[in-house]
């Protein structure tokens, strides 16, 4: 299987999908790590390697963000269906809980209109605070990074702690993740990401998260902001496969990791019998999904607008990460989309085949 995964992976490369890409294919006890292509193609050409560290954008969203509000609500400071303002005193709808943003029906819009031109935290942090509601809570599924900088905040709140640092107490740290972090120290090792040329930043963007709303934010927020390695990453799925256990620790309860599977909230898509549905952060199979068309409805999966994308299906015990710098060196680039389901397909397809 690991030969053709990665002829497939080197076919998406020479077509320009991405640079570079590394793996982790994990199935049962067994993990798989792979590296190809470049780490950088400007201003010269850099090869990949299993260190390169990426940034992992969106993927940020579930693998700090989630599992942190939910270790606050295993140590009972948090409970998912408070209300928002409970915490934040700031924010100015009442009704909305953290349970809304979890599952992206608050209501909230997806984005800040005119994100590359904030100029400060404090700009920022009104923007979020003082957004309306552009649909009533619960009517409607609307994916939004502004509820994800909210939660981000609830856990600083909550937690009494910056938001680094508790996601590296409760998720890096028991997990052995020990390249993964926000902003990066070791740029050498960095993937970058896209040329910026605005008020803000002139470059080439490498160890500076690539989402212009974390950026001004410092480069630590709750929907954007983590860098990780693939080997980092595969312990995440290593531990979610095993109901919650790494190494012998019980680092999230059984009952936590069943929640990230349970279907909260589900949307149809016209005359589809796949619907788009979420859990806890994550989205649960649905439509089109990146996992590929094989992968049982028992299966998590997340991207990352850089090109970074994960998804664990615990039925056919196996979970996929791979992350790449497609907007390197334009973020017009989308051939990955095509690219995501098409290695999930072949994954499934061939988990119990021998000498592929």
């Amino acid at each position: 299987m690991i030969h053709g995964l990665e002829h497939l992976i080197q076919t998406a490369i020479e077509d320009g999908a991405f640079p570079g890409a590394n793996y982790a294919l994990v199935i049962g006890e067994h993990v798989h790590l792979g590296s190809l292509g470049f780490k950088a193609l400007f201003p010269e050409k850099e090869e990949n390697a299993l260190d390169t560290i990426y940034d992992l954008a969106s993927l940020t969203k579930v693998l700090g963000t989630t599992f942190a509000v939910l270790k606050l609500v295993e140590r009972g400071v948090l409970r998912l269906y408070q209300s928002v303002k409970s915490v934040l005193v700031e924010f100015e709808h009442e009704d909305v809980t953290l349970w809304d943003l979890l599952t992206h029906t608050s209501g909230l819009p997806a984005d800040i209109k005119g994100a590359k031109q904030l100029s400060s935290k404090e700009e920022t942090w009104d923007r979020v605070f003082k957004k309306p509601l552009i649909h009533p809570r619960n009517t409607k599924i609307v994916y939004s990074d502004i509820g994800y900088i909210l939660l981000g905040k609830i856990i600083e709140t909550a937690s009494g702690k910056p938001l680094d640092r508790f996601v590296q107490e409760v998720v890096f740290d028991p997990l052995g993740m020990k390249d993964s972090c926000y902003n990066p120290s070791d740029l050498k090792r960095v993937a970058p990401t896209e040329e910026r040329n605005d008020e803000v930043f002139q470059g080439m963007l490498r160890g500076r998260v690539h989402d212009e709303k974390a950026f001004i934010l410092g480069g630590i927020a709750g929907h954007a902001g983590i860098f990780s390695t693939v080997a980092d990453v595969s312990n995440v799925i290593k531990m979610i496969l095993n109901k919650g256990c790494f190494e012998e620790r019980q680092v999230f309860s059984e009952a936590t990791i069943d929640l990230l599977f349970k279907p909260q909230v589900s949307e149809k898509n016209g005359l589809s019998m796949e619907e788009n549905t979420r859990s806890i952060g994550w989205i649960v199979k649905g439509s089109y999904p990146s996992s590929g068309d094989l992968a049982s409805n028992e299966t998590i999966i997340h991207t990352g607008y850089t090109g970074t994308n994960l998804w664990i299906d615990r039925k056919n015990n196996v979970g996929f990460a791979m992350l790449t710098n497609r907007v390197h060196p334009t973020r017009d680039n989308i051939k990955i989309i095509d690219v995501r389901p098409k290695l999930g397909n072949y994954i499934i397809a061939h988990l119990n085949q021998k000498g592929e």
